[in-house]
């Protein structure tokens, strides 16, 4: 099995060569089983430029370039629209999860009895400000409640599952950091298992997040978001239109 990890990058050119060098020496790499595919969401850096050096430098790297930011989630969708592999992995840009963790959840993906399912991380460690901890478990409370999800951590991260979970998504996608919600939503619906694996948040390196400063006005602008995706789940799923 091989996996395409998808990594948005918005104004990341401090974080990407600590990125490229963190992945570079895991196990899915030495096997051959891993295509990073790091997209440059708009970035006005020279996010750009490493995206390209990285992808010079190693034939398991594929680089792309959005010409404005479409968002945590429509940055996320593109990229797997270039992705070579049936199996997509979610990861971060910002170095707050460890190449290690990835090859946890893949393990523990490829180890299931059966497929389709999906893997991904619960964040049972976390060396985040206090407040995001407990805006960010309101928030998974408030999720489950509203799209009937089971999980601890919404937002945990890697997530790993079958692309096809891409093509059961409804036209209307969300491109904010609710994509995640959508897509556990979208799985809970088609009665695929979810398996969550304890994993640790790190502190952001380097880099500002794009959150900072306006968490609560984000996450109550989500509410809505999160209703959408409930009424959206009967929607027809829209196949993906895969990139040359």
């Amino acid at each position: 099995m091989r996996l395409s990890v998808i990594v948005p990058l918005w104004n990341e050119g401090r974080n990407v060569a600590a990125l490229v060098e963190m992945i570079a020496p895991c196990r899915l790499v030495r096997d051959g089983a891993l295509e990073l595919v790091l997209v440059n969401n708009g970035s006005a850096d020279d996010t750009g430029a490493l995206v390209d050096a990285a992808a010079a430098q190693y034939p398991w790297i594929r680089a792309m370039h959005l010409p404005q930011n479409l968002n945590y989630g429509g940055g996320i969708y593109e990229g797997a629209r270039y992705a070579s592999h049936p199996h997509i992995g979610m990861l971060p840009g910002d170095l707050q999860y460890s190449a290690d963790d990835l090859v946890k959840v893949w393990d523990a993906y490829c180890a299931a009895p059966t497929l389709p399912l999906l893997a991904k991380g619960w964040r049972t460690t976390r060396l985040d400000p206090l407040s995001t901890r407990i805006v960010s478990a309101v928030y998974s409370r408030l999720a489950n409640a509203i799209l009937g999800t089971h999980v601890r951590d919404i937002n945990g991260l890697p997530k790993i599952f079958p692309r096809i979970l891409l093509d059961a998504l409804p036209a209307e996608r969300m491109v904010t950091f609710v994509f995640d919600a959508q897509l556990l939503f979208t799985a809970t619906r088609l009665g695929w298992p979810i398996h969550e694996t304890e994993v640790t948040f790190h502190a952001r390196r380097a880099g500002v997040s794009s959150w900072s400063g306006k968490r609560l006005r984000v996450y109550a602008r989500s509410f809505m978001q999160l209703v959408r995706v409930s009424r959206l789940g009967g929607a027809p799923g829209v196949p993906m239109r895969r990139a040359p």
